[in-house]
Formats: structure tokens, sequence, C-alpha cells
């Protein structure tokens, strides 16, 4: 999407224009639509692959399409939105950036991870993606390096939950996003600044509220305050 089309619908979209605050949850079919791993309408570019014992081609961004990314040569671009943005908008566009929060729920159980991205060119949504297609499971055919704790979860789904996680009911029923946007037009350190303290913050908010990071986060990005709050509180 050209930055003259992303500056025409930012200034258009409600939802766009509210940086520096935390979204509510969105369902995952308000922000995206699930395509599968594999396009079968003969749209794809990408050379015949196999997966699963199954020859096919690959879906453009792994078949996770934002829903507010009109047109384009992806793979789906042909296909019309199962709910069109006149009657469902999507409050999220390519190249927003900031920081985001995905969760998985089934029944009374919860997978939380929350991340950032200050990438000006794809943003958020690219990130998001990248996380999507490790819940599905599908990142070997999808250029997107696996990490331990999103490949348990896609393991712990299918063989104590007995759920497949690579299908388009899984994510509707499922997953929830939610996001902070940052102001990119901010210079790019600046930018760079806000995305990281953001992230930190959350996660440092997080563990006070739940008493542990998120569960499907590798790395601890509030490092240095252990011990701050026997100080604050002291007499």
């Amino acid at each position: 999407m050209s930055w003259i089309i992303y500056q025409i619908r930012l200034d258009e979209d409600p939802f766009a224009m509210n940086i520096f605050s935390w979204s509510k949850f969105y369902d995952f079919k308000e922000l995206y639509e699930y395509h599968g791993h594999f396009d079968l309408s003969g749209g794809s570019s990408r050379g015949l692959t196999t997966f699963n014992g199954q020859e096919g081609y690959p879906h453009s961004d792994g078949g996770f399409r934002l829903r507010s990314t009109p047109g384009g040569r992806l793979s789906f671009s042909s296909i019309p939105l199962k709910l069109s943005i006149e009657n469902l908008s999507c409050p999220l566009f390519k190249g927003e950036i900031g920081c985001y929060f995905v969760r998985v729920r089934v029944g009374s159980s919860l997978w939380d991870y929350i991340g950032k991205s200050a990438e000006l060119k794809r943003g958020i949504s690219d990130r998001l993606r990248e996380h999507l297609i490790k819940v599905a499971g599908t990142s070997e055919i999808h250029h997107v390096t696996p990490t331990k704790k999103f490949s348990k979860l896609h393991y712990d789904l299918k063989q104590t939950f007995s759920i497949d996680p690579n299908t388009a009911e899984f994510f509707d029923q499922h997953v929830q996003l939610a996001f902070i946007k940052v102001n990119r037009e901010a210079k790019p350190h600046i930018q760079q600044q806000h995305v990281s303290k953001i992230e930190g913050m959350a996660l440092a908010q997080y563990r006070q509220i739940k008493g542990h990071f998120p569960n499907l986060n590798d790395t601890d990005e509030t490092k240095g305050l252990d011990g701050l709050k026997a100080l604050i509180t002291s007499a």
C-alpha cells in the first residue's frame, strides 16, 4: 500500500488516529481472514511445495489476509472478503507501528504474547502474521522461524485439546488481538524509543497483575525492575 493511500485511510479511519492507547481485544475475524496454507484459487505465484504429505502452492502471507488491505497481487486479492469493510470495518492498517497483544483462548486455558514492531513498511500487521503462522504450525512453508513456545502451543492444541489450529474456524473462535499504535511520523529514533518503552511497560504491568510474564514470550524485556518495589514501598 502506498504512503498516499495509507495517509488517506489514516485520515478517514477513526481507529487509526487512536495512538498511544491500547485497543480492546478484537476477535481475529475483525482483523484477518485465514484462507489456509495452500492456495486453491490459482492466484499464488509461489512454487509447488509439500506440506504434511500434500502438494500445493502456498498462499501469500501464509494465508492470513489483513482485511484492510485491498487489491494488490496477493494470492487472495481476487477473493471477496467474507464480511465487507462496509459491514465490518478493520481497525488495523499495513504500516502502522507500535505494540500488540496476541491471546489464544480454549475454555479456561489462555496463551498470551506481547510484542512490538517499529518497522514502517508493514508494521504491526506483519509481526502478527508471523505469530499466526506459528500458531497454525505452517512455519516451514512460509519462511518463518519457529519458536519453542509457539511450537508447544500448536502441539498442545492438537494433542491435549484435540483441536486443529490450522483452520479458519480455530482462529475465528479462539484467537483475539489487541494493539497500541505509535505515531509513525515521529523521527525514527523516537519511534523506536516509544515502541520499546511501551513493550517493556506492558510486560511489567502484565507481570504485576498476573505474577508472571506472558506464557508465549521468550525474553524478559523488563530487566532492572527486580528490587524496585521494595524501594518504592519503603517508609
